[in-house]
């Protein structure tokens, strides 16, 4: 009898299926708890983050050390490079009237000793955690099954507690986001969840702490799900958990602080002449060889300086903190994320000639930061060198336009501030929606710029490399990700090679070919009784000229009209379905997913027209299966 149901029914038996739990209940219950405690991590690291500055504050002010603040500046006026401490009630003269406070020495040795102790924390129980935070999670999700050492978050958190408190220039997104990934896989663990569950769980974990503690509800969902790929690439599975979550950990900081954005402008802005967007346009290859360069000095300080300096990791924040200190004697506006700076920079307060100068040193102190080890995110420091770009491109159309007397089509400096921004960080993070949709939230929800800059981000990642990016585990593709290759391990699919698999003599199976010049119903019968898909076509020399899917056979079979017209060779396609002798099982496993068949060519390398081979799904699985049950790794 229909709705009848047999044996005894228990109370949450039934919830489960009418409220569909396994499918898609259970992550929407977990995404909600996941979201409250991201929001209380998020008020933790707040007022920790904040009691620790006002400490270090304290400890300058007690010795005569003021630093400049945002406030001291106009849009036409505040103090010189070189001057920035001519408040300070101690302070000494040196040559060329370049001032210090008196006990300067303490803007070397505060950074210096608080990447000693970053160092220290974290070398000693848990290295992954050294530099940015994000690529732990972005690693976890493709390669680990959504696992995050517990102890993980905890030393990110305490070791960027040392870095950013002690003026280290980088921003809080990269340790809350790696701290809810690692509460929200804990709880994956806990309840054991299946490993896409928990991939996605980590995600929303993500990004319900960066929509927390950004008051980002909808970026921080964005930034979860673009975060993973070099591309404009998303992880769709995970938009709905990720939101929730994000939504949740904003609602529960609002609870607790209120509205406390850190970013917000007075006026609306947007494209305001016909003009704008062409110009806007032009800026992007100018902000594009910026974020190869930032790219690339962060890389390069890392990979060519610091890994290769023969004293102990430990010490590298150290130094990396007192290389900072240097910077910040003449420019003492690098220390910390500077989001004060970044806010007088939207409101068109801050002099041209700082604007320029701070571009360079910001980058260089970011990196040094950073790529020696310290502990900390690259969103904020990314998102103020963006800015600091476009309020000088702004800048210099203001003064172009004025020479060519058209001065009232210079587009606004906030909007130029803000493509800068948005634009910047979209390129070297490859987030094109998130950094969008993230820049419009921070400014209070202002999205009548939310197309352009989409758009505008769009055209910086089109002309950037992939390969420009701060976050290195990002994946091209979501078919290059582990979470979505099946059960395979990547890094042993890439040492098995081809040619093993399907060319040696004992494994080598016969291979049907199809004559270019062979008929339509020829062509149906010879492949109609093959288990096969895909079937190289030849020429009469023998040479191959193609490939023929079994599918678009019958397509064509079924249209008897085009029989006495078409012959193999019209329906093959060209060989760029194929894969070489040396080539790895990675690859060649890649392009059957990718084109969705079960066979493969194998050609000479030197000669691509001569058919060596075929190789076929399930030898693939086969020879993976074989080395994985004797360990052969190597």
């Amino acid at each position: 009898m229909e709705g009848q149901h047999y044996g005894n029914q228990t109370s949450p038996k039934k919830f489960r299926q009418r409220f569909d739990w396994d499918s898609s209940g259970k992550l929407l219950v977990y995404s909600v708890a996941v979201g409250f405690l991201t929001g209380f991590i998020a008020v933790l690291v707040y007022c920790c983050s904040h009691y620790l500055e006002h400490y270090v504050a304290g400890l300058f002010s007690a010795a005569g050390i003021v630093f400049p603040t945002p406030d001291d500046y106009t849009a036409t006026s505040g103090l010189l490079p070189g001057l920035a401490f001519q408040d300070a009630p101690r302070k000494d003269i040196y040559f060329d009237g370049f001032i210090l406070p008196r006990y300067w020495i303490l803007i070397l040795l505060i950074p210096s000793f608080g990447g000693l102790l970053c160092g220290f924390l974290v070398w000693s129980f848990a290295p992954e955690a050294v530099g940015e935070g994000t690529d732990s999670v972005v690693r976890s999700f493709h390669f680990r099954n959504g696992i995050l050492r517990n102890r993980l978050p905890i030393v990110k958190m305490l070791s960027s507690f040392l870095t950013i408190g002690s003026g280290g220039s980088a921003g809080w997104e990269g340790p809350t986001t790696l701290l809810g990934a690692g509460v929200a896989g804990s709880l994956a663990q806990y309840f054991r969840l299946k490993v896409q569950d928990r991939r996605i769980i980590l995600l929303a974990g993500a990004a319900g702490g960066i929509g927390a503690i950004f008051q980002i509800p909808l970026g921080g969902a964005l930034y979860a799900v673009e975060i993973l790929y070099a591309s404009t690439a998303l992880e769709f599975a995970a938009i709905i958990p990720c939101l929730i979550s994000s939504v949740v950990g904003y609602s529960t900081f609002r609870f607790f602080h209120g509205e406390t954005r850190l970013l917000e402008i007075s006026e609306t802005v947007g494209i305001q002449h016909g003009t704008d967007f062409f110009v806007f346009l032009l800026f992007i290859p100018i902000i594009a060889v910026c974020g190869l360069l930032f790219v690339r000095m962060v890389m390069e300080l890392r990979n060519r300086i610091f890994r290769r300096l023969p004293i102990p990791e430990f010490f590298k924040p150290a130094l990396g903190g007192f290389l900072l200190g240097c910077i910040a004697l003449t420019y003492p506006q690098v220390l910390g994320g500077g989001y004060g700076w970044l806010h007088r920079l939207l409101e068109n307060q801050l002099p041209f000639y700082l604007i320029l100068c701070l571009i360079i040193p910001k980058m260089l102190a970011t990196a040094l930061t950073v790529s020696s080890g310290g502990s900390g995110g690259l969103l904020a420091p990314s998102l103020l060198i963006g800015g600091l770009i476009g309020g000088t491109l702004g800048h210099f159309c203001e003064i172009l336009f004025a020479t060519f007397g058209i001065s009232g089509l210079t587009p606004d400096i906030t909007t130029c501030v803000l493509i800068g921004m948005s634009t910047f960080y979209a390129g070297i993070g490859k987030l094109p929606f998130a950094a969008a949709v993230i820049v419009c939230e921070m400014i209070g929800f202002d999205f009548a710029i939310l197309i352009p800059l989409f758009v505008l981000n769009l055209v910086h990642i089109a002309i950037q490399s992939p390969s420009t990016s701060l976050y290195e585990e990002q994946v091209l593709a979501p078919i290059d990700s582990e979470a979505h290759f099946g059960n395979y391990s990547v890094d042993l699919l890439r040492v098995i090679t081809v040619r093993e698999t399907c060319l040696n003599k004992d494994k080598k199976r016969p291979i049907l070919t199809i004559p270019a010049e062979a008929s339509i119903p020829q062509t149906a019968r010879l492949i109609a009784s093959k288990p096969d898909s895909l079937f190289p076509v030849l020429d009469k020399k023998q040479h191959l000229i193609g490939v023929l899917q079994s599918s678009d056979v019958w397509a064509v079979f079924r249209s008897r009209k085009k029989w006495g017209v078409l012959t193999a060779k019209d329906i093959s396609r060209n060989v760029e379905i194929a894969v070489f002798p040396d080539d790895n099982l990675y690859k060649a496993l890649r392009i059957c997913t990718l084109w969705q068949i079960s066979e493969l060519p194998v050609v000479d390398p030197q000669h691509p027209e001569i058919l060596l081979g075929m190789i076929r799904h399930h030898e693939i699985i086969a020879t993976y299966n074989e080395h994985l049950a004797t360990a052969q790794w190597t």
